[in-house]
């Protein structure tokens, strides 16, 4: 029988501009999604049967969804739009996790230089809550100790 293992409650985000300033206003985060992004590198020699598979880890992506509470949602994506008309580049941030697991094991991690994309927001209508979709990419998840 399967057991309670990482739960929701048992994951903690934080949100911080690129110098570590936290924001003014958090994002309610209801769903978090990671995927690791890696590229693949085959070669195969000539006069040999063995293929050589070399898998490189380059970063970083997911999700973030959560309830319309705030306005942080539309901070985050107002900041970076305004940043790239001001200086034509992209504005980065940082996100903290801390995962508690059931055998009292805690990790906590750094993703670094998170850009965001693919905002959404959504309503189903009547007394339903708005919801809001966030994309990220981190180049970096460093451990912390």
């Amino acid at each position: 029988m399967a057991r309670n293992a990482l739960m929701g409650k048992k994951l903690v985000i934080a949100l911080t501009d690129a110098d570590g300033k936290a924001l003014q206003k958090s994002p309610d985060i209801l769903k978090w999604s990671v995927e690791e992004i890696t590229e693949e590198d085959k070669t195969y020699p000539i006069g040999e049967e063995t293929e050589y598979r070399n898998v490189l880890q380059t970063g970083w992506k997911g999700s973030i969804d959560g309830q319309a509470i705030n306005t942080a949602y539309d901070d985050i994506v107002d900041a970076k739009i305004k940043y790239q008309e001001e200086t034509g580049g992209t504005l980065t941030f940082v996100i903290f996790t801390t995962e508690t697991y059931a055998d009292g094991t805690v990790r906590k991690y750094k993703y670094e230089n998170v850009t965001f994309d693919g905002y959404k927001r959504s309503n189903d209508g009547n007394n339903k809550p708005v919801t809001n979709t966030l994309n990220w990419h981190a180049t970096r998840r460093v451990p912390i100790q």
